[in-house]
């Protein structure tokens, strides 16, 4: 506006034209409404302005500028073709070519506003150079026309040059945004350094783990200075700066490729380094805790027993080979096996989770002995496995182990109960040259079965004697196997004589092996050989088939009696096995009766009370060997289906010369004879015993070598019409018990 004015104002002194302060005047009052029109624009609310709003303010915008551009035409062409004043011309044209100048540069934007404009500047000049009649004029005028297209094809150019910049711009910001976005949602920290070991990116994750405050601005920071801000604020002690700061340096320098740092705050945090082409690095780290703590629960859960914490096989095994390699040992070192006194017993009457308990409590006393001369660990159920890496002299040995037995013997507080835990165990010596642990483990646990079949002694050192006698229990169970499948087994019996007639009423069935290369064995020795096998019900089995068969053929006037273990009550299949027997032998099940005895019974005694129950309702009769020898027989004689008692041989024994043995047999003789039970007397041996018996006692029937000693079936086929005792003569030719 000022331009224009004073030019105005300066063709009018020179021509004295007033034409041209009119015009001045014109180019105030356009500038003053425009500025008003864009004081109201400022003014607007326009924080969200929609199409409309932007086309009405453009359209306001172009009509003012429009005005102004045919004002400077219109001036133009009065001051060619009407005024006729070279100065007049000059200045005129100087100004519109001066603002048609800035059209390009201000209004770029707006394709229509360049349009517009720069037509109303052109079409009156043009209009007054061709009017003014000169040739001269004339080119001139038309050598205006490519200017200002040229400057409209500026005008556009430019326009899409910049279009081209914002929108790439703008794109640049959205990735940039995004890339933002994606740095400040990493959940590892990042740390940029330029070539000079400066930071120039830091992520909002770097900032948190580093517990630095976000309002810190860390660009342009050494490192040095950023370790010592977190030294300062407690991270890591000053101690370790120097320790830290060497890791992160040899990590940019590619010496190493990552490392792990403990922090103060107990955070475990894991670095790596990427180095960058153009100099400089990338520092990646993250907090790792959950995975090194997960990693070290691993680590403990494969080494140490998860009920005990006690060093597990695999991990006690390491432990004795790291004290062997570092010599930590004395010149004889021992393996002690230990295990708890009827451990099954505890957990089958008063629950697993007592017997857990029970475990833990017991390794807890393990556990505060002496660490360096007690290592302790669990190999399983409640097998604990001792190493003592300095044993001492052999005399010391007795003292060592009743320390360490009466350390976790005696009661436990388990919960409600208080249980007293008896412990057993074995002892395996060996110098430290020769220390092998898997045969001492070997050794120990044949030693601890020493010891737990001797009634006098808690523990036992391994002797080379023990090794020769498992070997020849592990070849008697070989070959006891083989003869049960080859049926090697025979079955002898032994009569049961009527104290009334004195003849054979039953015979009770008994096993025999004779052993091809050792001879006879005795069933005391291989009948827990087959419990302890499992194999126990397969003699049982063919003791009934052999037993039910042999009575059949010896008719319908004795009968046949066959034992039943432990195992064989707790298997649900002894009925079955009974009633196969009776049934392929066509034996009536009155001929039949069982035996079972007071330890068959306190092993699972609802169960065997119902085994029983079955076989009595099923016609078999039922009877209680060996009683008297249990602590509690007296109360079976009311709670089981019996129908017989067999007395044991201790009551005979003396009731020739102690009157009190024979009152106590009469005694349960009328018991069981009052309760409906009938009464076998075992262990006959003298005729002196046997008139007592038939006597005073009052028993039923009796059972002994003075009797009859175990035959073959046949043979009692040949004494089931005579009378006992048999003359001397004839107990000579009878076999001899084995």
């Amino acid at each position: 506006m000022l331009a224009h004015v004073i030019a105005c104002a300066v063709i009018y002194l020179k021509t004295g034209n007033g034409s041209f302060l009119v015009f001045a005047a014109i180019f105030t009052v356009i500038a003053l409404a425009r500025l008003y029109d864009m004081s109201r624009f400022d003014r607007a609310a326009l924080a969200n302005p929609t199409h409309e709003q932007l086309s009405k303010w453009e359209f306001r915008y172009l009509v003012g500028a429009s005005a102004v551009c045919t004002v400077l035409g219109t001036m133009c062409f009065f001051s060619t073709y009407v005024v006729k004043d070279s100065f007049a011309e000059l200045a005129s044209l100087s100004i519109l070519l001066a603002s048609v100048v800035s059209i390009v540069g201000r209004n770029y934007a707006s394709r229509a506003a360049v349009i517009v404009m720069s037509a109303c500047s052109l079409i009156p000049v043009l209009a007054g150079f061709v009017l003014a009649g000169s040739t001269f004029h004339m080119i001139i005028g038309f050598l205006l026309i490519p200017y200002f297209l040229s400057n409209i094809q500026m005008a556009n150019g430019l326009r899409e040059f910049l279009f081209a910049a914002v929108m790439g711009r703008r794109e640049l910001a959205v990735v940039a945004g995004r890339f933002d976005a994606a740095l400040n949602n990493m959940p590892q920290g990042l740390i940029m350094f330029d070539g000079d070991g400066k930071l120039v990116v830091v992520n909002n994750k770097a900032v948190s783990l580093l517990q630095i405050s976000p309002d810190t601005d860390l660009t342009g920071r050494s490192l040095q200075t950023v370790l010592r801000y977190c030294s300062l604020h407690g991270l890591f002690p000053r101690s370790k700066l120097e320790n830290i700061r060497t890791l992160i340096d040899d990590l940019l320098a590619g010496r190493r490729e990552r490392d792990l740092f403990q922090f103060s705050d107990g955070r475990y945090i894991e670095f790596s380094c990427n180095q960058r082409r153009d100099e400089g690095a990338v520092l990646i780290f993250e907090d790792v805790t959950q995975r090194i703590e997960a990693e070290a629960q691993i680590q403990h859960m494969a080494r140490y027993d998860g009920l005990t914490g006690l060093p597990n096989r695999m991990h006690f095994e390491s432990l004795v080979k790291s004290l062997l390699a570092r010599r930590a040992h004395g010149r004889q070192m021992a393996l002690v096996v230990l295990d708890i006194n009827d451990f099954k017993h505890v957990n089958d009457t008063l629950g697993h989770h007592v017997g857990d308990q029970l475990l833990q409590k017991l390794a807890e006393r393990l556990g505060d002995m002496d660490p360096t001369r007690f290592i302790p660990s669990r190999f399983g159920g409640d097998e604990f496995v001792i190493f003592v890496p300095d044993s001492g002299a052999e005399t010391d040995i007795a003292l060592m182990m009743n320390h360490l037995l009466e350390a976790v013997s005696g009661a436990y507080r388990l919960l409600d109960h208080s249980v007293q835990v008896e412990v057993n165990a074995g002892v395996a010596l060996a110098p430290a040259s020769r220390f092998d642990l898997q045969s001492l483990h070997i050794k120990a646990d044949l030693a601890l079965y020493e010891a737990k079949g001797s009634e006098d002694r808690s523990w036992a050192v391994f002797e080379e004697a023990m090794d020769i006698r498992y070997r020849s229990r592990q070849r008697l169970k070989n070959d006891l196997r083989g003869a049960i499948a080859n049926g090697s087994l025979k079955v002898v019996y032994q009569p049961i004589v009527s104290t009334q007639s004195l003849r054979i009423v039953s015979c009770e069935a008994l096993s025999r092996w004779d052993h091809p290369e050792l001879g006879p064995i005795s069933p005391a020795d291989y009948i827990p050989l087959a419990e302890e096998m499992g194999i126990i019900t397969d003699i049982t089995r063919f003791m009934l088939e052999r037993a039910c068969v042999d009575c059949v053929n010896w008719g319908d006037r004795i009968g046949v009696s066959v034992n039943l273990s432990a195992i064989d009550l707790k298997n649900s299949d002894i009925t079955h096995i009974i009633a196969s027997a009776l049934r392929n032998s066509g034996l009536p099940t009155n001929l039949l009766e069982v035996e079972v005895t007071e330890s068959a019974i306190i092993s699972d005694r609802n169960k065997t009370c119902n085994v029983l129950q079955q076989l009595k309702n099923a016609g078999i009769n039922v009877a209680l060997d060996d009683f008297g020898t249990g602590y509690s027989s007296l109360s079976y004689l009311n709670t089981l289906p019996l129908t017989k008692v067999k007395v044991d041989r201790s009551f005979v024994r003396d009731i020739t010369t102690d009157r009190r043995s024979l009152m106590l047999l009469r005694g349960v003789t009328q018991i069981s004879h009052e309760m409906g039970l009938g009464v076998t007397v075992e262990g006959v041996e003298t005729q002196e015993q046997l008139a007592l018996i038939r006597g005073a006692a009052g028993a039923d029937l009796v059972q002994g070598y003075l009797l009859g000693a175990p035959l073959p079936a046949n043979a009692i086929s040949t004494l089931i019409d005579k009378s006992f005792p048999l003359p001397e003569e004839s107990r000579k030719m009878l076999p001899t018990a084995m």
